[in-house]
């Protein structure tokens, strides 16, 4: 267990210094192992939310309680059994969940760990110091940051969201250029090389200077419009990058409307900005994960309509013979759901694209006053107007 800080962390308790000393090695080939330096800090990466449930988990041995405790597991590829099991107690007998025990060395017990404190509580959350989690590596343990905000609402609603705490970063030669890169841990689950065509289920890459940000990982990894193939150890602590050769191409065509399209799939993130609604991609399967559309209207005000937050319903192939023509963008859909409570009736309204996605509108970079809303009854006794709130 430690605080949530910033620090460089090893890899391997053992031999750090030899395998530094491998990573800066250079060589002629570009398919040399790059070695990362491991990061935490307080500020999350990534979230996930775990299943809670009442019922203890067969055979573990649990710490001595105070209350009716809760228990979640969190499962990851880099444990043999598949996952780590937690409890969550009170510090008293009432109130929040404010004490977390986790299996941190993985040896299937709760009762020899030392519960995590709290870094801050309010009457209905608790926010969890930094764990520290080993895992058995071919040259010795391997250690992975989590942090845990639980939640308590009215009723039996409870809910407990893990954070990754911790990240690779490093230099790393991409073509002829030196860049810093960073590997997150997108899906929370203690490894650093998932690759899938769902963004929920997908590790992430960032690399200095990308005007993208954030991108999935795939195969490829697109700088500067140059793909590199790309390959990322499972724990994260060294990549190997190559220029990627005999790439075949396919063409995709969207509305004209389009000013920006993102897809995401096994061969890597890609962002394209059509030209009279055209563009290619590198042959294979993708899904869509987000389109723009830029105007400006009659007093040269700058708005931005896009679409984000596909399922699999948004799924699509490219291939080389054959074109693969999107009907993405306008329309969208306006969706009013009203909901009582007593004499109250409370009203949402979203937007969404095509295939369900959801809707943002922005104008000069910033959220417009919400719609309004007027109400008025049959026989004109009352009239109230409102305004929809962001929220």
């Amino acid at each position: 267990m430690c605080n949530w800080f910033t620090v460089n962390f090893p890899r391997s308790v053992v031999a750090w210094a030899a395998l530094v000393a491998v990573g800066l090695a250079t060589t002629a080939s570009a398919q040399q192992e790059q070695w990362l330096e491991y990061h935490t800090s307080h500020e999350a990466k990534a979230y996930r939310w775990l299943e809670i449930t009442t019922n203890a988990p067969a055979g573990v041995a649990l710490p001595k309680l105070n209350a009716a405790p809760l228990f979640a597991r969190w499962t990851t590829p880099m444990d043999p059994a598949g996952g780590r099991w937690l409890c969550l107690d009170r510090a008293r007998k009432s109130g929040i969940y404010d004490r977390l025990f986790i299996d941190s060395n993985g040896n299937g017990r709760l009762d020899d760990d030392p519960p995590v404190d709290t870094q801050q509580r309010t009457e209905n959350t608790a926010e969890f110091n930094a764990v520290r989690v080993l895992f058995k590596g071919e040259d010795g343990p391997i250690a992975y940051h989590l942090g845990f905000r639980f939640y308590q609402f009215s009723g039996e609603d409870k809910r407990l969201l893990a954070q990754s705490a911790g990240w690779y970063e490093g230099r790393v030669k991409i073509g002829d250029k030196q860049r810093r890169i960073e590997l997150i841990d997108g899906n929370v689950n203690g490894a650093f090389s998932d690759q899938s065509m769902n963004p929920a289920d997908c590790d992430r890459v960032v690399v200095d200077g990308d005007k993208a940000g954030q991108r999935y990982l795939g195969r490829m990894l697109e700088v500067d419009g140059q793909l590199f193939r790309i390959e990322v150890a499972r724990d994260g602590a060294f990549l190997k990058v190559q220029k990627a050769e005999g790439i075949v191409f396919g063409q995709v065509r969207v509305p004209e409307t389009i000013s920006e399209f993102a897809a995401v799939g096994s061969n890597g993130h890609f962002v394209r900005k059509p030209v009279k609604g055209e563009f290619t991609l590198p042959v294979g399967q993708y899904r869509i994960n987000r389109w723009e559309i830029d105007r400006k209207d009659d007093k040269g005000a700058a708005w931005t309509l896009s679409g984000s937050g596909f399922n699999e319903t948004a799924s699509f192939s490219v291939a080389a013979d054959q074109p693969a023509t999107l009907d993405i963008g306008e329309p969208m859909r306006g969706m009013l759901q009203t909901s009582e409570a007593g004499s109250e009736v409370a009203f949402s309204l979203r937007f969404q694209g095509r295939t369900g996605e959801s809707i943002q509108m922005l104008r000069g970079g910033e959220r417009p006053r919400g719609p309004r809303l007027t109400l008025a009854s049959r026989g004109g006794s009352y009239r109230g107007t409102n305004y929809f709130e962001f929220g």
